[in-house]
């Protein structure tokens, strides 16, 4: 309501000090006279329909691979080569074991949508060091 009929009762602020009323032909949705333009619309493209990308078991698989193979270099540093070739086996055996695990533990929740390598990566990590510490101490103990 920019301007009252003719014979309808004016609003207070019309014709206070400093109210200019606006130029006739201006639209109600219009910019004023002087005000920059509108930016242009851009047409966004549709997003892809169908396209749900998911984590595979896989990827988490060798996520937690990485970290069994960075536990097996620890090992080796740490402590020295095996005393023997089954000492390794079963270094390995027990890494593999704790790799697919941590990787069974963690794929269900970032089975949802694709994700990049180094969430797996950091999501793998937690489950994988507490699978390595209980499985040693179990293996360890017997």
């Amino acid at each position: 309501m920019t301007r009252p009929d003719d014979g309808a009762e004016r609003p207070s602020w019309m014709g206070a000090p400093g109210y200019s009323p606006p130029p006739p032909n201006l639209a109600p949705h219009a910019p004023m006279p002087g005000a920059p333009p509108y930016p242009p619309h851009v047409e966004e493209p549709l997003p892809p329909v169908g396209a749900t990308g998911r984590t595979s078991y896989l990827r988490v698989l060798g996520a937690a691979g990485v970290w069994a193979a960075v536990d097996l270099v620890l090992l080796l540093v740490l402590s020295g080569p095996f005393p023997s070739p089954a000492a390794l086996g079963l270094a390995v055996g027990e890494l593999t074991g704790v790799a697919l695990l941590a990787a069974l533990g963690v794929w269900p929740f970032l089975r949802s949508r694709a994700r990049a390598f180094w969430v797996p990566l950091l999501a793998v990590l937690p489950l994988f060091v507490v699978l390595r510490v209980v499985i040693s101490a179990v293996v360890g103990a017997s």
